[in-house]
This record gives C-alpha cells, sequence and structure tokens, in this order.
C-alpha cells in the first residue's frame, strides 16, 4: 500500500483552513495534555496576524516532539494513552491529525514546551509557504 503525500493536506490541513476551528483543535489538544487552564490571544497589527495559544498542560520533551507530536495518524487508543497524563481524564484525540491544524492556519508554526518535573524548555518552529 502506498499514499500520495497529499492525502495529510486533505485529511489534515485542508480539514483545519478555518480559524475557529484550529483554535478549538488546539484547546482540545491542551485539554488532552492535562491543562487546567488555556489562553489565546489574537493579534492583528503591524507585524502582522498571530496566535498565541498558552496552556499549563504537561508539556513534551524531545522524544515526545518525535515520537508523539510529529508522528501524523498516532492513534493514541492503540498506544495505551486513553487518558491524559494527568490520569484523570479520558483523552478525546484519536486519530492524529488534530495537530495539522497549526499546519492548515499558520505560514510560521513556533511551539515552546517544558515537560513538568524536567524544567527543560524545548522548541520548535517550522516555516512553511502559507
Amino acid at each position: 500500500m502506498s499514499f500520495d503525500p497529499q492525502t495529510i493536506e486533505h485529511l489534515g490541513v485542508k480539514m483545519y483552513s478555518r480559524i475557529p476551528s484550529a483554535i478549538a483543535e488546539l484547546i482540545a489538544n491542551a485539554y488532552d495534555a492535562g491543562s487546567t487552564g488555556v489562553r489565546i490571544k489574537l493579534y492583528d497589527n503591524d507585524e502582522g496576524k498571530k496566535i498565541e495559544v498558552m496552556d499549563d498542560g504537561y508539556g513534551m520533551d524531545f522524544e515526545d516532539i518525535n515520537d508523539k507530536f510529529l508522528r501524523i495518524g498516532r492513534n493514541r487508543q492503540i498506544d495505551g494513552a486513553k487518558k491524559s497524563p494527568c490520569g484523570t481524564r479520558k483523552a478525546t484525540g484519536k486519530k492524529g491529525l488534530g495537530k495539522l491544524a497549526l499546519f492548515g492556519i499558520g505560514g510560521t508554526i513556533k511551539i515552546i514546551t517544558i515537560k513538568k518535573g524536567t524544567g527543560k524548555k524545548y522548541i520548535f518552529i517550522w516555516i512553511g509557504t502559507n
């Protein structure tokens, strides 16, 4: 079996090409990360348009970014991650496509994350063509 790279665009990026849908997906991701609060800031000024989403979830380390966040189509139900990192919530994510919400609305994506208990900061930057 093979697939065309356009499949990812059709299933994920185009699915979240509207800002409200993308922001809702980011909030769901924060919930799945055990967050108790999410702050959203929208900017439209001389520097351009920008959306900041900040939460207090469990964060990711380098392995989490590579093995979970950047793995398209990861089924957390099969991977045994049926609950959020805090262990008290049933995870809402199922198909591993929600992270594409970022790529559907932004030309540059910057993720800053600190995994709880480590104090280490990880930065992921993607510069696209939007």
